[in-house]
């Protein structure tokens, strides 16, 4: 006695009703037999409501409720790197200390760099990978995430202080310019006031943190799952030709200041002469980049000479110098394991901040440099109350983003080095990292694609190594710091740009899932393109809705397969798309790939009754149309059973199953016998529910071959008794 193939082992429903249809197993026909009387029922497990609360009850009061013996061993959850201190060897210690000095000589020039993208003083990048990651070794549950700044986060960090700090200025008008078509700041002081910008970025940061431990407490880390990897792909995409945007001006030496107009034309004169407008918002990259063209006679040459040289510098030793350098330092016993990089970012910044405090060429040439970077840490400042309503749309955004992040990098680096994550406690960790940094001037921070590869690649085994890098930041910031403040500008701009080379790169992966599925290519483009042209925020809800359109899509236009039988074996394959596969006489084989729900429950029927000839409208069989061949109406006409493959209907719910019911009657009074095989158990018991046994006449069998078996058996007694041939 066989079940149903993909139910062998699943519990089903009991259905007592004796009056069934008749159940076809292994080509031996029984009749007038109960669903439950061939497939032998246990017990079903209950799903209610009152059965579900009991088991939230029970959740909470064993989780979030533990005893003191489960103490220790929350604690332990709570705070993982006594895990991995515990067993912690000796000998791991010189990799993790090469690989936390490696790892904290690329986050000084990219901590300084991401901070002036979110349009913050630099120092406020090196207190966001110090806390991010000195906070993150105590929290997180993964071993090589290298917590910090990040392009994408800044980005989107920078958006919101420019539009806040916008808004501020607005409070400072002078009143007799309120009459022209764009509204003038009073003063380049009131314009962006660093005290002020650095409130919105820590209060985002802790509105960020806020939303990510309610992620956590109530467990909706799933939430990402709604980011495809071809969202993210078109989005950090879309995100990185933005940050390379931001910077250009700062390449080629334009200012970047701003006034406050129409479709959210910024804009305002440069103390030099330079008059460059930004643009925020839909249409930004457009409109910054008609600006940009028209401004580059005003290009600053001393400035693209310093751009032109970083960016060399920088792709001659990541392309060519640093293979080289890694091939050769493996013929040394202690480096063989440990691919450690040429630190040309960090060479770059103390070789530019030599030449331009030198050569003074801020005050002779007129190159903008970083300026004040200051020694030591702030003092402890909570976030603006009053802010927190304004930045909650950005928080959530930016929350769902870095975590999408972070735990693809996470669970990447988990399955190769085989040790598991807690993605609820990444988001206790992260949302950490967020609260405590934004009372010392920190700003939203996420794990950095590159910088972990880093991490991996000189031989870091655990959070260790983060440790080592704070303390090697901790000198920087309290002692080394202010020796930067004669950097251009243009180097960190620079810095930034080549490491857009990954991102920038995913480009391709367009013309990869355009060979995979169409569907996904249109998902990764529109998202890329909503994110270039209509801003960051625009681009993630662009992307997200296009991705469940194209998922709802998929269920509300399902494919439809007529199957034909593979070299007369019990295979059964798509008739058009096999040579070998032949559709069987009077027989029609229709598999409908997916669930039948309210929204394509008629979709079933139209493809059901269209693929055997049957009109819609009359639900009657087709007379001839001149747009079909004779061969095919005489294949509809010669059709007398019709087999339903339900081995992909995972699901059929009311409105779908009263729809499913109609098409089968609509069969019956066509005289077509009806064969449903591999149907699941609970798809049946929702047909029975639904008096299918009273409303039409069909026949259910455990597979598609026991039901052609059947017919064969039918048609030859039929051939015997009527002198019919086939």
């Amino acid at each position: 006695m066989l079940g149903l193939p993909d139910e062998q082992n699943e519990n089903s429903d009991t259905i007592t009703n004796n009056n069934s249809h008749n159940i076809n197993i292994d080509g031996q026909f029984t009749a007038e037999k109960s669903f439950d009387h061939v497939f032998f029922p246990t017990a079903y497990e209950d799903r209610t409501s009152s059965l579900l609360f009991r088991q939230i009850c029970s959740y909470v009061q064993n989780k979030c409720l533990p005893s003191k013996k489960c103490g220790i061993s929350y604690i332990k959850l709570l705070f993982p790197f006594l895990s991995w201190l515990k067993a912690y060897k000796l000998t791991w210690l010189p990799n993790d200390i090469v690989c936390g000095i490696t790892v904290a000589i690329m986050q000084i020039p990219q901590g300084m760099g991401y901070a002036l993208l979110a349009h913050l003083p630099a120092i406020t990048g090196l207190y966001v990978s110090f806390f991010s990651s000195l906070i993150y070794a105590l929290f997180g549950t993964s071993r090589h995430l290298s917590m910090g700044a990040i392009a994408v986060i800044s980005l989107m960090t920078g958006n919101v202080v420019n539009r806040l700090t916008v808004k501020e200025t607005l409070t400072t008008m002078v009143p007799s310019l309120l009459n022209k078509s764009t509204i003038e700041s009073a003063s380049n002081g009131a314009i962006i006031d660093p005290s002020y910008a650095i409130t919105i970025a820590t209060t985002l940061a802790f509105t960020v943190g806020i939303v990510q431990l309610l992620l956590s407490i109530f467990h909706l880390g799933f939430v990402t799952s709604f980011l495809s990897d071809t969202f993210v792909s078109g989005y950090t995409c879309g995100t990185a030709i933005l940050v390379f945007t931001s910077q250009v001006p700062d390449i080629f030496g334009l200012s970047l200041k701003r006034y406050v107009g129409p479709f959210n034309v910024i804009y305002v004169p440069d103390i030099f002469g330079l008059s460059l407008k930004r643009y925020v918002g839909p249409f930004n990259v457009i409109y910054t980049y008609i600006e940009i063209f028209s401004n580059l006679k005003k290009t600053n040459i001393i400035t693209l000479l310093v751009s032109a040289c970083s960016i060399i510098a920088l792709v001659l030793a990541k392309e060519y110098l640093d293979p080289f350098y890694k091939k050769k330092i493996k013929k040394f016993k202690l480096f063989k394991n440990v691919q450690i990089p040429i630190p040309m970012e960090l060479i770059i910044i103390i070789i530019g901040t030599i030449v331009s405090y030198l050569l003074d060429l801020n005050g002779n040439y007129k190159v903008k440099i970083v300026n004040t970077i200051g020694r030591g840490f702030r003092k402890p400042q909570g976030p603006s109350v009053t802010l927190m309503p304004t930045l909650m749309k950005d928080a959530v955004i930016i929350a769902i983003v870095t975590f999408a992040i972070c735990m693809s990098l996470a669970k990447t680096y988990a399955k190769k080095f085989k040790y598991m994550v807690n993605s609820n406690q990444e988001l206790t960790a992260y949302g950490a990292c967020n609260i405590i940094g934004s009372f010392f001037a920190s700003f939203p921070s996420a794990a950095s694609l590159s910088r972990t590869s880093v991490y991996v690649n000189a031989g870091g085994r655990t959070q260790m190594a983060s440790l080592v890098a704070c303390s090697f930041l901790l000198i920087i910031i309290l002692r080394i710091g202010s020796l930067f403040e004669s950097l251009p500008k243009a180097c960190l701009a620079s810095i930034i740009v080549v490491a857009l080379k990954g991102l920038l790169l995913q480009m391709k992966d367009f013309y990869t899932i355009g060979r995979v599925t169409k569907l996904e290519a249109v998902v990764w483009l529109m998202t890329f393109l909503s994110t270039v042209i209509l801003d960051v925020d625009y681009g993630l809800f662009v992307g997200i809705i296009v991705s469940l359109f194209v998922v709802i899509l998929r269920q509300f236009r399902p494919r439809t397969t007529i199957l034909g039988q593979y070299d007369r074996s019990n295979a059964y394959k798509k008739a058009r798309r096999f040579s070998n596969a032949f559709e069987i006489p009077h027989v029609k084989i229709f598999r409908f790939e997916s669930a039948i729900i309210y929204f394509n429950a008629d979709f079933f029927r139209e493809s059901l009754l269209d693929s055997i000839g049957i009109d819609l409208k009359t639900g009657q069989q087709r007379k001839n149309n001149p747009q079909e061949s004779n061969d095919m109406c005489l294949s509809f006409r010669s059709i007398t059973h019709i087999i339903i493959d339900c081995s992909s209907i995972n699901q059929i719910d009311y409105s779908g199953g009263k729809i499913f019911i109609q098409a089968l009657k609509e069969l019956n009074g066509c005289q077509y016998k009806v064969y449903l095989c591999q149907l699941r158990y609970y798809n049946y018991d929702v047909l029975q529910k639904l008096q299918m046994d009273k409303e039409c006449s069909v026949i259910v069998t455990a597979t598609l071959h026991d039901a052609v078996h059947d017919i064969q058996d039918d048609l030859r007694e039929n051939h015997n008794n009527k002198k019919i041939q086939f």
